[in-house]
């Protein structure tokens, strides 16, 4: 894998240039839900990525995931209901980027659509991890077989 598990006990958040979430949904329905940059992306468009974004100033991380997920598919995420993953970087970003990692199940159907990007779904990880000629994001790789090892997908 293209990334590095970041342990904050021993690493200061500050020392990153950005600071992200990142989270992996399953659906109501039990579909792994993704979103499909749109070519006009700034950062690394055309590809499949988790959704999530960037942490505000003065901003705590699952703040930044709750909001983050209600603007970009309208969905209502109660912390509570959210699994972190910890915290991670990208080769594809030479580590200087820190993501913070999670899993929600959207159990009672609150996402209402897909406002940023292109909502895909798939059955299985091993489908979305088969697909040859599809970017995908280091942190998505990583995430999906974090999840499927902790048996969430």
């Amino acid at each position: 894998m293209h990334c590095r598990l970041v342990d904050l006990t021993k690493e200061d958040e500050k020392s990153f240039e950005c600071r992200f979430v990142g989270c992996i949904i399953l659906t109501k329905d039990n579909k792994i839900m993704l979103q499909q940059r749109g070519v006009d992306w700034n950062n690394y468009p055309g590809y499949l990525a988790e959704f999530g974004g960037r942490i505000e100033i003065n901003e705590e991380p699952i703040q930044a995931l709750i909001r983050k997920l209600h603007e970009e598919l309208g969905a209502q995420v109660k912390e509570r209901d959210v699994i972190s993953l910890g915290a991670i970087t990208e080769q594809m970003t030479e580590h200087t980027e820190l993501i913070h990692v999670y899993f929600w199940h959207d159990k009672l159907g609150t996402i209402s659509g897909c406002y940023e990007g292109e909502a895909k779904y798939f059955n299985t990880v091993e489908t979305i991890l088969k697909l040859q000629h599809v970017k995908m994001t280091d942190g998505l790789r990583w995430l999906l077989c974090v999840c499927e090892k902790r048996n969430l997908l």
